[in-house]
């Protein structure tokens, strides 16, 4: 018979073990495979550039992962274009070069894979899945403290990743940046809710940083500053305009990075990111192609939450609607693609996504607002009412999750009602799910190493990084968070200047490097460009004039 010593030392080691194993299982892509097609396909360019090439000339990347024509072309600046911002690349990176050490281990045993191949990008994978654990618990954390019920932490949870498109972005397509500046966002908002850390000058440190890296991922998150403008101005302290200016020198720091890459590679053309613009708000938000309400529903209740903070005038209420608005304005935009411009949307939906690809990253605006909602609903006896109707809204979502799940073509082939409806029921067949599992089954060398190489390293040095800040002083965690924002910016430039020098060094050695590469790139852009006037003219027929220009 055992011990109670032995059994309260077994019942502690399991304590401590249970949290890390939850998250390797978490994380391990046991027979997942995503896929490095469009725009994955430029973020991994980007990570294969940057640390293993050391170079930003990207023809030997457009050609390994197929890079899609429509952006990939020879600049007037003589290099090969990569529009994406590489904000995400730089947080990507832990997950990356595991997924270069397991493409080692695998070696050894006999599978060669080279760097573009898929144990790197199931490595990225792990990463974002532990970004979205850690999100939802702060998220959980948030909504179980404003209602004191552990149920409105779980509702909100599974409203936050499984509502929206966020469980997919972080599963099947993590190398695109939603994922990473929904977590940034999320980081940014709920930091600057709690009003009660950190001196001024420290919030409009960590705030304008984190701000910066949030549009560092995505550009269109710049207007966010506005949040921290009105945190240094709402505080009464006499210094308002030197700390104004240290946030918006903060909030700089991070877009540098992307303005330096653009301008290296598009020079005086950048002028084609601008142009006329037509907006398509009701088809962002309703139609069954990628609408925002049509897939994911339950953004609709974090869209009343902020009307009613607006209408309360609750803590920026009027502010954060105004951003949210802007957001959709900027989502339901769409111009033209035109040969060797930088940037064009195919469709007011931005192409192949899952629902509300483009607003992902934005949606943590609505924590403030939908945190206050719940609070309200709690403390007037409707919590249960509304954790049903916020389930309920989420179904929609979970269908499409599990079609796309076991069809990858789901977020491309649905363009109406009748075909959204159909996904949906090839979601419910057991038949569709063997399939996806016999398809996706990865070889057991390669799960093992995912399991022991990646997914292992990142559960327990989360664990103990979490376990650290836990124990740390308040006044250490800002510390760290400052460090690791202005210090990680400051050597992604000095990198940054590292692999423009050795780019300009590899075409003077080799001046017809760009000239091969405008052979064969050139041709397969303009019949690609071509083209997508027929797919508007089809989407228009299906859809109304409304979907596309």
């Amino acid at each position: 018979m055992a011990s109670p010593n032995h059994t309260r030392g077994a019942a502690g080691l399991f304590r401590r073990l249970w949290p890390v194993l939850a998250l390797i299982a978490f994380c391990t892509p046991w027979f997942n495979i995503v896929r490095d097609n469009a725009d994955s396909a430029g973020m991994l360019a980007h990570l294969h550039a940057f640390f293993l090439d050391a170079d930003l000339l990207y023809d030997d990347e457009a050609r390994a992962l197929r890079m899609t024509p429509t952006f990939t072309f020879v600049t007037s600046q003589g290099v090969v274009s990569n529009h994406w911002p590489a904000g995400a690349t730089w947080i990507q990176a832990p997950g990356y070069a595991l997924g270069l050490l397991a493409n080692r281990v695998l070696a050894s045993t006999g599978i060669r894979l080279n760097p573009y191949g898929v144990v790197p990008l199931l490595a990225v994978r792990a990463f974002a899945m532990l970004v979205l654990w850690r999100v939802g618990q702060a998220i959980a954390a948030r909504f179980t403290a404003a209602t004191g019920s552990a149920r409105a932490g779980t509702v909100a949870l599974l409203a936050w990743a499984v509502g929206t498109p966020l469980l997919y972005y972080a599963s099947e397509a993590p190398l695109r940046p939603h994922v990473w500046g929904f977590a940034v966002m999320a980081a940014f908002v709920l930091a600057w809710r709690e009003r009660t850390w950190g001196t001024p000058l420290q919030r409009a440190v960590v705030l304008g940083s984190l701000v910066g890296l949030a549009a560092g991922i995505r550009p269109q998150l710049a207007p966010a500053w506005l949040l921290v403008a009105e945190d240094v101005w709402t505080a009464k302290t006499d210094d308002r305009i030197r700390r104004l200016a240290v946030a918006a020198g903060c909030a700089t720091a991070w877009p540098l990075l992307h303005l330096r890459l653009q301008l290296w590679m598009y020079g005086g053309s950048l002028g084609d990111y601008a142009g006329p613009l037509t907006h398509h708000v009701r088809a962002l938000m309703l139609s069954p192609y990628h609408g925002v309400l049509s897939w994911s529903p339950v953004i609709g209740f974090g869209f009343v939450a902020a009307a009613r903070s607006a209408w309360l005038r609750e803590r920026a209420g009027l502010l954060i609607a105004g951003l949210v608005l802007h957001q959709l304005w900027l989502d339901a935009g769409m111009r033209d693609i035109q040969a060797y411009a930088v940037l064009g949307t195919r469709t007011w939906s931005g192409g192949t996504s899952f629902g509300a690809r483009k607003l992902l990253d934005a949606l943590p605006l609505l924590l403030p607002s939908t945190l206050s909602l719940a609070e309200a609903a709690t403390r007037r006896g409707w919590g249960r009412a509304l954790a049903a109707a916020v389930l309920a809204l989420v179904v929609p979502a979970a269908g499409l999750h599990a079609a796309a799940f076991v069809d990858p073509e789901t977020t491309a082939a649905v363009l109406d009602w009748p075909g959204l409806a159909v996904k949906l029921e090839g979601a419910t067949s057991l038949q569709a799910w063997a399939d996806a599992w016999g398809n996706r089954a990865l070889p057991l060398r390669a799960l093992t190493a995912c399991a022991l190489v990646v997914a292992t390293p990142l559960a327990v040095a989360s664990t103990r990084v979490q376990a650290g800040l836990h124990r740390a002083s308040a006044q250490a965690r800002i510390g760290v968070a400052i460090v690791l924002l202005l210090g990680g910016a400051l050597l992604a430039h000095v990198w940054l200047a590292v692999v423009m020098v050795r780019s300009d060094v590899t075409l003077a050695d080799d001046p017809q490097r760009m000239a091969a590469a405008r052979a064969w790139m050139h041709p397969a852009h303009e019949a690609t460009v071509a083209r997508i006037p027929a797919r508007h003219a089809a989407v228009r027929a299906i859809l109304g004039d409304h979907a596309a220009p």
